[in-house]
């Protein structure tokens, strides 16, 4: 559950100010979620600009960069600036490149998708991802999914 404790840390943290931080974390993640679809929209609509594939390379390429802009700034202010510390481990790198490709190819795709059809169809293929994982969840991998998982399944559609 999301309001258990976790970290012994977090013992001396009261309910509400982590309950208002885990909603902060959900809120901005929205945001810029939302904010991101319409901005590559923006970009991909562009006539002059018709480069989906280089759009999405360079989204990478900013993550990576904010990632060690972050990793530094949390080494500078470390009372402050909270980020894991970075370091390549080439056996790490190899068990998760699949997972890597199969990442970089949705956003490729969620790129490519924007580009010819609107942020209305988008948003719909986006949210019938969700009922479509349950369901494969239950097909291929065999797994039950619990009443109340189904009944959002039912109102996404």
């Amino acid at each position: 559950m999301a309001f258990t404790d976790s970290n012994p840390s977090d013992k001396d943290e009261p309910f509400i100010r982590r309950a208002a931080k885990i909603a902060l974390v959900v809120t901005l993640y929205w945001f810029i979620s939302i904010s991101m679809v319409f901005l590559n929209n923006y970009l991909l609509d562009n006539k002059d600009l018709d480069a989906p594939v280089f759009i999405t390379f360079f989204q990478c390429v900013v993550s990576v960069g904010l990632c060690w802009i972050m990793n530094f700034l949390s080494k500078l202010f470390p009372g402050f600036v909270d980020f894991p510390s970075l370091k390549f481990d080439l056996r790490v790198s190899r068990e998760i490149l699949p997972l890597s490709v199969v990442f970089i190819g949705m956003i490729t795709f969620n790129n490519l998708c924007l580009k010819y059809v609107g942020v209305a169809f988008y948003t719909v293929g986006r949210s019938l991802s969700t009922v479509f994982n349950v369901v494969l969840s239950y097909v291929v991998l065999k797994q039950t999914t619990s009443l109340y998982a189904v009944l959002c399944c039912g109102v996404i559609l």
